[in-house]
């Protein structure tokens, strides 16, 4: 049977973004897949340069160094050319672009050379993004209105959220999206006094933990009001923030300024993240809006409950009573009882459940397998 050709195309590699895009890569069938990935070097982590390694002789990688996250006309230009000259020579009868650069660049230079099969991942729509203001948000969802109707086969969501969002905006028809949740594999994780071992912090203590990137969309400010509250009344309760970012120096001082350093800890980025999640008592995230919060799953993997910001993403993730609580972001929220209370309400809740929620909902074999079917069909 001849094989498939899927060029790949992703701007970055890091975060969320690069757990999906090596998840993906290691468990597509080579038997049925021929593949290339095309993205800058430069943009990318250590885990995915070592899933490329690993993949050797299954993935070809093709390094374009002006794939840049920012507008710049020049190097944008300069990049859709290389795409566009890369999709002629290679005549991939599949292109998946990820993210909002990818997806523009990208599926302009597949629509030029023609491909029939082209699929595009957002991984957030930048028009949801606050960092933006509102003239340029709107040129943003413009630009998918055209892109989705003349150029894409169809968008992956990866939360219904998501795609919701993408609906209320017109974006383009229902049929034209497709809600495939991300996934991930079962693993093994250490004792949990192991973990606090390593992270140097007591075994008995009640401590709260986020292993999400320090950037305004993920709010750390508020986790660290909250925190502030908390310690304040309850000196037996940690905070902990596995995570780097934009925001880290300003979080950092801000500790210090609250004179909560005993208790809030800031040990920025780990590649064992999703290991060091078992360590915590709690899951707690004060995200603005996820397209699907990765972390929050990590720790159901690993049998946490979680405390989620109760917006798009967060509440397809979190089950009320079973698996954790939702909670509303407001200035005037009385933070301490929600800690309190939720510390009280899953005291009862089963380390299997919890794992169990995960399990039926995120597994990576289901998401490859819907992804697969996709191209294939």
């Amino acid at each position: 049977m001849k094989k498939k050709k899927l060029l790949l195309i992703n701007q970055s590699g890091r975060g969320g973004l690069r757990k999906h895009l090596c998840d993906l890569m290691l468990s597509l069938d080579y038997e049925i897949f021929e593949v290339w990935v095309a993205y800058n070097n430069d943009e990318v982590d250590d885990i995915f340069r070592q899933t490329i390694n690993q993949l050797s002789g299954k993935v070809t990688p093709i390094l374009i160094n002006t794939f840049v996250r920012e507008l710049n006309l020049k190097q944008d230009i300069k990049t859709y050319l290389k795409l566009s000259k890369i999709i002629k020579k290679i005549n991939p009868d599949i292109v998946h672009c990820h993210s909002s650069k990818a997806g523009v660049l990208g599926r302009i230079a597949a629509k030029r050379r023609k491909i029939k099969k082209v699929f595009y991942t957002p991984h957030w729509y930048s028009f949801l993004s606050t960092e933006f203001s509102p003239i340029r948000r709107r040129m943003f969802i413009e630009i998918e209105k055209i892109l989705s109707t003349h150029m894409t086969t169809k968008t992956f969501n990866t939360s219904e959220g998501e795609k919701n969002s993408a609906l209320s905006y017109k974006i383009d028809k229902n049929n034209k999206f497709e809600v495939i949740y991300n996934g991930l594999p079962n693993i093994n994780f250490p004792n949990r006094m192991d973990i606090r071992k390593e992270l140097e912090i007591s075994n008995n203590v009640y401590l709260f933990g986020n292993t999400s990137r320090l950037n305004h969309q993920k709010n750390p400010d508020l986790f660290l009001k909250i925190a502030h509250e908390v310690i304040k009344r309850d000196k037996n309760i940690h905070f902990i923030w596995i995570g780097n970012g934009s925001l880290e120096s300003e979080i950092k001082d801000k500790v210090v300024n609250y004179n909560i350093c005993d208790n809030f800890h800031l040990i920025g980025y780990k590649e064992n993240s999703e290991i060091l999640v078992s360590g915590f008592d709690a899951f707690l995230s004060t995200s603005n809006g996820e397209s699907f919060g990765y972390s929050a799953v990590e720790a159901l993997r690993a049998g946490v409950p979680v405390l989620l910001s109760n917006v798009m993403g967060h509440n397809e993730v979190a089950i009320p009573g079973l698996n954790g609580e939702l909670f509303e972001v407001s200035k005037q929220e009385n933070y301490y009882e929600v800690i309190k209370n939720f510390i009280d309400e899953t005291s009862s809740f089963s380390k299997e459940t919890i794992k169990n929620s995960f399990e039926t909902r995120f597994s990576l074999e289901s998401m490859v397998r819907k992804i697969e079917n996709e191209y294939y069909n």
